[in-house]
């Protein structure tokens, strides 16, 4: 497996990753901001994962507009590679790459509640459940973790 650079040509790929996540871990409603998010603010920091040539996750980080915060955005695995290490790969990456592009922040990140243990597991704390905050059955939890130089 190999992490690379993403690249429009990895657009239709991404979209057919966050589809096999539909409907438990991205409601229908998310699918165009994620959309949007490929074609508009990806910057340099949105990644793939590539593994026997075909992309299976995805996921990047990103500095708010204050820059007081950092954190990891739009991550997922292709449904049909869960529980392959495949996240855990490319969340370690993005939390190193944190660390190495925007020391001394708050790092944070958006989940739901099928994913939060994933987060806590690697370091983040939950802030805030928001019930229904992504789409009706789908929580919003707010994760942190402490700034790290």
């Amino acid at each position: 497996m190999k992490i690379l650079k993403y690249k429009p040509l990895f657009k239709e790929r991404c979209i057919e990753i966050f589809k096999s996540n539909m409907p438990k871990f991205f409601a229908a409603e998310e699918l165009q901001p994620f959309i949007d998010f490929l074609d508009r603010d990806i910057e340099d920091n949105y990644y793939v994962v590539e593994k026997d040539g075909v992309i299976v996750a995805c996921g990047g980080v990103f500095l708010e507009e204050d820059g007081m915060e950092a954190g990891l955005s739009w991550g997922m695995v292709d449904v049909n590679q869960h529980k392959a290490g495949i996240g855990k790969m490319l969340t370690e990456y993005r939390i190193d790459l944190l660390k190495e592009v925007y020391p001394g922040k708050i790092y944070k990140v958006d989940t739901s509640q099928h994913t939060a243990g994933f987060y806590l597991k690697r370091g983040f704390e939950t802030i805030e459940v928001i019930p229904d905050g992504f789409a009706k059955g789908i929580d919003k939890y707010v994760m942190k973790m402490g700034a790290i130089a």
